[in-house]
C-alpha cells in the first residue's frame, strides 16, 4: 500500500471513529479489527497535521492624541492658582511666596 493510500485509510478510521459517538478508543478499535497502537499513533499525527499554521495578520498603528493634561488648581484665601500638570516647582514656590507677601 502506497503511503498515500495508507494515510487516506488512517484519515477515514479516524474520522469513522469521531462521528461514531464512541469515546473509547480501545473499545472502537475492537469492534472495527483495527490496531489500537497504531489507531493512537494516527490519532496523534492528525492532530498536529491539522494543526495550521500561523496566520500573520496587519498591525494598523494609529496616531492617537496625546492625553489631555488637568491642570492642578490651588485656592488659597479666595485666591486661585492654575498650574500645569507638568508644573516646576521652583516656580510654584516663588509663586506662593508672592500670594503670601501680598495677602498678609
Amino acid at each position: 500500500m502506497k503511503r498515500s493510500e495508507r494515510r487516506l485509510l488512517w484519515q477515514s478510521r479516524i474520522q469513522a471513529f469521531q462521528t461514531s459517538g464512541e469515546s473509547n478508543v480501545a473499545n472502537w478499535c475492537a469492534k472495527q479489527d483495527v490496531p489500537v497502537k497504531s489507531m493512537y499513533q494516527w490519532l496523534r499525527k492528525s492532530r498536529t497535521q491539522t494543526t495550521q499554521p500561523a496566520q500573520w495578520l496587519p498591525v494598523v498603528i494609529q496616531e492617537t492624541a496625546a492625553p489631555e493634561t488637568i491642570p492642578i488648581t490651588i485656592k488659597l484665601n479666595g485666591i486661585s492658582i492654575e498650574c500645569p500638570s507638568d508644573f516646576e516647582e521652583a516656580a510654584l514656590s516663588k509663586i506662593l511666596q508672592v500670594v503670601q507677601n501680598h495677602v498678609h
